[in-house]
């Protein structure tokens, strides 16, 4: 008899295997096992839709006191139960294409609709203010411009800047191969000023001999950096820019919509983000609409020849 544990250990192990990233395999662990915890250790066969339904029911009513973490006082919103249950899906459609289960529960799973939320990318002005309370006079300064740059002008990932190696840059090709998500390998363009400012870091800080690793980016204990540097980065440039959504994602997102807005398509876009599907980028393209009607004063040929206060 399968139990439910026994089919996640043999899950986590597939991913593994299939190479997929450790924060994507930590993500379906936490997912399965907050399943696990509500409908108990149950027989692989035994598990049912109305489980399933139920844990959703009970996903959407709870709060406070949520039994698989101390994290949680208010309410689940839509889009963290879709998150939820979409990783259950995927978990089930795994063990009904592995004979684990009697039915095909995945394939009945319905998603909770979530209010599709508009993101605000960075403006110029806020790119502008950002870059300015950077000091890339010092070696921690121009790496921490330098990562910045790489997310929001080449559109890296997080984990994709952190663990850059230094074989990855060819400034003469000016780009930069990435092994992202499934240690995919993907080939994105440098920016001229990206470009500059990793070419100071490089040669003025970071010269290859100098430490006992091939990590790009170097903290002040002479290691590779890690996702806390990171964060804390991001913490201190909340405070001196006063832009509290600024995050990472949030840079990716930056970069992919001003791309299109400047005229690049959607498919050069999903081969830079990395995206399996072209329906994954097409996101950016409702951004780059929303931010072309909020900045359309900008745009206008008449507001620009006349002014922006043109008065009727």
């Amino acid at each position: 008899m399968i139990t439910l544990q026994n089919a996640k250990e043999l899950f986590l192990m597939e991913n593994q295997l299939k190479g997929n990233t450790e924060k994507t395999i930590q993500n379906y662990e936490r997912m399965i096992t907050y399943f696990q915890n509500f409908i108990g250790n149950k027989a692989m066969e035994e598990i049912t839709l109305f489980d399933v339904k139920q844990y959703q029911l009970y996903l959407s009513s709870k709060k406070a006191e949520f039994k698989f973490t101390d994290k949680i006082d208010r309410t689940l919103s839509k889009k963290t139960i879709q998150t939820y249950t979409r990783q259950i899906r995927v978990f089930l459609n795994w063990a009904y294409a592995e004979s684990l289960l009697k039915e095909d529960i995945g394939s009945k799973i319905k998603l909770p609709k979530a209010p599709k939320k508009v993101i605000e990318i960075l403006s110029d002005e806020e790119i502008e203010l950002l870059y300015k309370c950077i000091n890339d006079n010092t070696e921690f300064g121009l790496r921490n411009k330098c990562m910045i740059s790489l997310m929001l002008d080449s559109g890296l990932r997080r984990e994709e800047v952190i663990t850059l190696d230094l074989d990855c840059i060819h400034f003469t090709q000016n780009i930069i191969k990435v092994h992202g998500k499934g240690e995919k390998e993907r080939i994105i363009p440098l920016g001229v000023y990206t470009k500059k400012l990793l070419f100071k870091y490089l040669n003025g800080y970071r010269p290859m001999p100098s430490y006992p690793t091939n990590r790009v980016f170097i903290s002040q204990e002479k290691v590779p950096v890690t996702m806390d540097v990171m964060k804390m980065l991001m913490l201190r440039l909340k405070k001196r820019t006063g832009i509290q959504r600024l995050k990472p994602h949030l840079l990716r997102h930056t970069f992919a919509t001003k791309y299109l807005i400047a005229g690049g398509d959607a498919f050069s876009l999903q081969m830079i983000l990395g995206h399996t599907s072209l329906e994954m980028t097409r996101m950016y393209s409702h951004l780059a609409s929303a931010y072309t009607v909020k900045n359309f004063h900008k745009l206008s040929t008449l507001d620009r020849l006349k002014g922006q206060n043109v008065r009727l």
